[in-house]
């Protein structure tokens, strides 16, 4: 059987560039846009209280996501990806599950995530591990989907309790 880690790693590695390049360009093509980056840089989890994470299975890289900082007491999960070959094993949960558990980590109160109505997976894949709707709260998009999951008490006073 497979093993599926993820973990924080350098977003500026290789591997880490690689995957990004690989979701802009599929997000691109699916959506007909020139940029599918939705406005990610690498700078945004340059910072304290973010993380970019990659996950590998058998110790290739199999997908990513980030963690960055909102203003509310919140963070949002960007750039989740998952390479075709490795989708329905488990990687993007386990993806989620570490930012999650960073999160907690990190003191947020809850996690935000925006995507777009063309990746119904992804969709569905949010609300099975407890995202519910919420309104765009980011961007003029007006094809955005805007999802919410709100951490445990004992997640969001793991910093505090440090």
């Amino acid at each position: 059987m497979a093993r599926i880690t993820a973990a924080a790693e350098d977003v500026r590695s290789p591997d880490a560039q690689q995957l990004i390049r690989e979701l802009s360009d599929e997000l691109a093509k699916l959506y007909g846009v020139g940029d599918g980056s939705a406005g990610f840089r690498p700078e945004d989890v340059e910072k304290p209280r973010a993380a970019f994470v990659v996950a590998r299975l058998d110790g290739r890289p199999a997908g990513c996501g980030a963690l960055r900082p909102l203003t509310d007491g919140s963070a949002e999960v960007k750039r989740m990806y998952t390479r075709a070959e490795y989708r329905r094993k488990g990687v993007a949960r386990a993806i989620l599950a570490e930012i999650e558990r960073l999160a907690g980590e990190f003191g947020y109160r809850s996690v935000k995530l925006q995507t777009g109505p063309l990746q119904p997976e992804a969709i569905a894949l949010y609300e099975r591990v407890g995202y519910y709707r919420i309104p765009r709260y980011d961007g003029d998009w007006d094809q955005v989907l805007a999802f919410q999951k709100d951490l445990s008490p004992a997640q969001s006073r793991a910093l505090k309790e440090r």
